[in-house]
Order: structure tokens, then C-alpha cells, then sequence
């Protein structure tokens, strides 16, 4: 339990095209845009852990409950819907654009102070007429508490008019959040963000419950299993 206490990993796809596990249903010549009403609500529980990577509709808002734990490291891998071989997207047809934005109930939010890498980017020099991508392997350990990524660049601030939410996002509070990417919101597509918290930034005090798995529950133990 220490584990996911301390370090919290969100797997994100920014406009991807659908859940990890979708659905194999009819071809069809013409496809709409997916809409809210497309969606469906996953509730989760685990004993004791777990860590769930899941791509999650394009312009959607995923709102889940976490316990912080201080300091708290947060990793997140965020792609653009980007063709892996072109760098572009709708059908080989535009260079698109991206943007990530977080905030937690504690005050955590989106800035400047986040560390941001690139991992892909393309169409290399903008060519679209013979568009190529360029990659570094992900590291393993990315999301890792002691991962080192003193090396990596700080993130860079966009206005929300550069990334052009779509309408959940104004359902939902991200005041004090900002949106960030890495220097280039076209032509990076995949990207990987981290940062850590050292303490609560609305000042609360909060109880640490990383060494809950040492103490003795106040019910009664469960008997033993025959």
C-alpha cells in the first residue's frame, strides 16, 4: 500500500481514439465523433492495490478519488492522436495539437514546475508531403518514485485558446491549473510529465495513511482459511 500512496500514476491518452479494450463492432464508411452520451462510468475497487493504464475518449475529463500521501510523485504519459509511422492525424490529413491539464483537491495543479520529455514527435520539419516521426525508447522505470529526470526541461504553459478544450472540460473545476505540453504542442505526440508534491499546497493538514499495512485493524482479523 505504501507504493500507491506515495506515488500516483495516471496513463492518459490526449484525444485517443478509444478504450484499451474496445469494442469490435461494424465497419462503417462513415464515423461519427464520439459524444458523452457514448460514455460509460467505471467504478473500481481493489484490495489492496492496483495500477490501471486505459486510453479514455479524445476531450473527455476523468475524475477520480485518491489518498495523498506527502511527498506524493505523480507520472503521467500523455500522447496526441498521432499516426505512429506519419505524426499526423485524421487520416494522414493535418498536423494536430495537444495539451494536458490536472488538478487535485489538495491544490495540486498544472504548471511550469512540472518536468516534461518528448518521446516522439513528427512529421519531422513539418513535412507533410513525405511525413516521418522520430522516437526514443520510454524508459522502464518512467513512473518510478526515484526515477532520475533532473536532465529533463521544465514543461511550458499553453492559454487555453491554444489548446481548444472541448465542452467537458468546462464542467469541471481546473481553476488555478494550467494547460502544459513540451515546447512544441503540434509536433510532440508522445510525451511524459512528472512532479512531486512535498507537501499539501492548500496547507491542510492531512493523516498519512503510507503505513497502514504495520498497523493492527481495529475490527477483528479475519479467521484463518482452512
Amino acid at each position: 500500500m505504501i507504493r500507491v500512496f506515495r506515488f500516483a500514476t495516471l496513463s492518459a491518452v490526449i484525444a485517443g481514439i478509444a478504450w484499451i479494450a474496445w469494442g469490435q463492432g461494424p465497419a462503417s464508411s462513415k464515423i461519427r465523433k464520439p459524444q458523452m452520451s457514448d460514455t460509460v462510468k467505471a467504478n473500481i475497487y481493489a484490495d489492496n492495490w492496483f495500477v490501471l493504464y486505459i486510453k479514455f475518449i479524445p476531450h473527455n475529463v476523468v475524475s477520480v478519488d485518491i489518498l495523498p500521501s506527502y511527498p506524493m510523485t505523480i507520472a503521467v504519459m500523455a500522447k496526441d492522436n498521432a499516426d505512429p509511422k506519419t505524426g499526423m492525424e485524421y487520416a494522414n490529413t493535418n498536423i494536430g495539437d495537444a495539451g494536458f491539464i490536472l488538478k487535485f483537491g489538495d491544490g495540486t495543479v498544472t504548471n511550469a514546475k512540472w518536468k516534461a520529455k518528448k518521446f516522439s514527435w513528427g512529421p519531422i520539419d513539418r513535412d507533410t508531403k513525405k511525413p516521418r516521426v522520430e522516437n526514443i525508447p520510454i524508459p522502464e522505470n518512467w513512473h518510478a518514485v526515484d526515477f532520475d529526470d533532473s536532465a529533463w526541461d521544465r514543461a511550458k504553459e499553453y492559454t487555453e485558446e491554444q489548446v481548444g478544450p472541448k465542452q467537458p472540460f468546462f464542467e469541471h473545476d481546473f481553476q488555478g491549473a494550467k494547460f502544459i505540453w513540451t515546447d512544441d504542442i503540434e509536433l510532440d505526440n508522445t510525451v511524459i510529465f512528472r512532479h512531486v508534491v512535498r507537501s499539501p499546497p492548500d496547507g491542510k493538514t492531512r493523516s498519512d495513511f503510507s503505513n497502514l499495512n504495520n498497523v493492527v485493524p481495529d475490527s477483528p482479523p479475519k479467521k484463518p482459511k482452512r
